[in-house]
């Protein structure tokens, strides 16, 4: 039986920033300890629905769901009944159309074949949707996804030579295998897609393989090229025992991260990728990454600290991967998948220790763009004034002024006789992401980002 794709992820330490609840950790309901995540699908801002799986190696299988109507602070759980055989059964992914529709890719551990379910009463029912088949004894359902309510897509490693895919324009009535062409046939018997290893934008979808492959469709499916990524494998141990995670701004612009804590980025739409620069106190995770939709370059990173591991946490980026800052929270985001809506509406995965406890960490909207992101109580304020070249700082009876570069460098620090104006020429300042720690006669301090162009 082939591997299911996992990933992993690492960190670096920044300067020290005041404590604000970037995520909020809410149960996802689910009655077993230690159930972890396989998929995010958000809906909108209120809608989401959650695959859950085991959380420890060697557990009983978990099909289950949990969903959201509220904005992801309550979630209500139930069973993904896929009938008789269902043990032989693991889910792959869900993805929500609505409140009560959603679909479930399935695969299969054992003989049972696998395939595409669907629910249209918010999970109370599932019903095996017949015309997707995936009925080849090689069949094994990696990925479900919808454009719309009627337009979507599955996705399965190859059979009868090439890779399994199927389209339906009608809701699921009827699912159509998309026909042979070089781009869908395997380069190798090992290779084989990952289970929930693919990513969206627009009509864009881009999937991974065990052999560092792309397969790309611009057109909801219906046509197909594929590329050679910088990574031997997404995931599936073939070629390695690495794994890799794609995210995309728009049709062009992506990221694709390792586990190592590698980075690679492409402006083609992932026809050629350019290694980044990354440096050895990265705030870059290694586990998951997302995109923030309608917010060009800037992208979400989860999973393991590099300089503090097995620890976990996130990190965001604003300008491409070029530099990464962590995201400080009192509680850390301890979870692999990561999925954003828009600026204000995002999740990433955690595990669960009972029903009430633990299993979904909720982004709580705040800007990452935004100059006082990061000053949780908002004693001080700071801006750079491109006009004038200038860092303007303000506040009550400010004392000292430090600024830190991306990478935790100090380029500024100045004590005063609590003033409430400072200004600070940046002219010798680089452009990108600056930290300034400013702390009053009081004791009282905060860090902002701001950002020079």
């Amino acid at each position: 039986m082939k591997k299911l794709l996992l990933f992993a992820s690492l960190v670096l330490a920044l300067p020290s920033i005041a404590q604000t609840t970037f995520w909020t950790e809410y149960p996802t309901s689910q009655p077993a300890a230690s159930t972890g995540m396989r998929s995010i699908s958000i809906v909108d801002d209120n809608i989401a629905w959650l695959s859950n799986s085991c959380g420890t190696s060697g557990c009983t299988a978990i099909r289950r769901y949990s969903r959201s109507v509220n904005g992801g602070t309550v979630w209500n759980t139930g069973v993904v009944d896929l009938g008789a055989t269902s043990a032989d059964l693991e889910i792959a992914n869900i993805h929500g159309v609505d409140e009560n529709t959603a679909f479930a890719a399935v695969f299969p551990k054992a003989s049972s074949p696998g395939g595409i379910w669907k629910t249209t009463d918010a999970g109370t029912t599932w019903v095996k949707q017949s015309t997707a088949s995936f009925n080849d004894a090689a069949s094994f359902t990696n990925l479900v996804y919808f454009w719309n309510a009627n337009e979507g897509l599955a996705m399965g490693d190859p059979a009868n030579g090439y890779f399994e895919i199927y389209r339906t324009t009608n809701g699921g009535t009827n699912w159509t295998r998309v026909g042979s062409t070089p781009a869908l046939v395997p380069i190798d018997p090992q290779e084989y897609g990952l289970t929930n290893q693919f990513t969206t934008n627009g009509d864009n979808i881009w999937i991974g393989t065990t052999f560092g492959r792309i397969l790309k469709s611009s057109d909801r499916g219906v046509t197909w090229s594929v590329y050679q990524s910088p990574i031997p494998d997404f995931g599936g141990g073939i070629n390695g025992s690495g794994s890799g995670d794609m995210a995309f701004t728009d049709a062009n612009n992506g990221l694709l991260q390792t586990d190592a804590y590698e980075l690679f980025a492409t402006s083609d739409g992932g026809a050629n990728w350019t290694a980044l620069t990354v440096a050895a106190d990265t705030a870059l995770k290694n586990f998951g990454i997302s995109e923030i939709p309608g917010q060009p370059n800037v992208y979400i990173s989860v999973g393991e600290d590099l300089l503090n591991s097995p620890n976990r946490g996130s990190a965001f980026t604003i300008n491409g991967g070029v530099d990464w800052v962590h995201i400080p929270d009192t509680d850390e985001v301890d979870g692999g998948v990561v999925a954003f809506l828009n600026n204000n509406t995002g999740f990433a995965s955690g595990f669960s220790t009972s029903a009430a406890v633990g299993g979904i960490w909720k982004w709580n909207g705040l800007d990452l763009l935004a100059n006082t992101a990061f000053s949780a109580d908002k004693l001080f304020t700071a801006y750079i004034n491109n006009a004038t070249r200038t860092l303007q700082v303000n506040g009550k009876n400010i004392a000292n002024v430090a600024v830190y570069d991306v990478l935790g460098k100090q380029v500024f620090n100045s004590s005063y006789t609590s003033v409430d104006n400072v200004s600070i020429n940046v002219d010798s300042f680089n452009s990108g992401v600056y930290m300034v720690k400013v702390a009053s006669a009081e004791g009282n301090a905060s860090t902002i980002k701001v950002i020079k162009q």
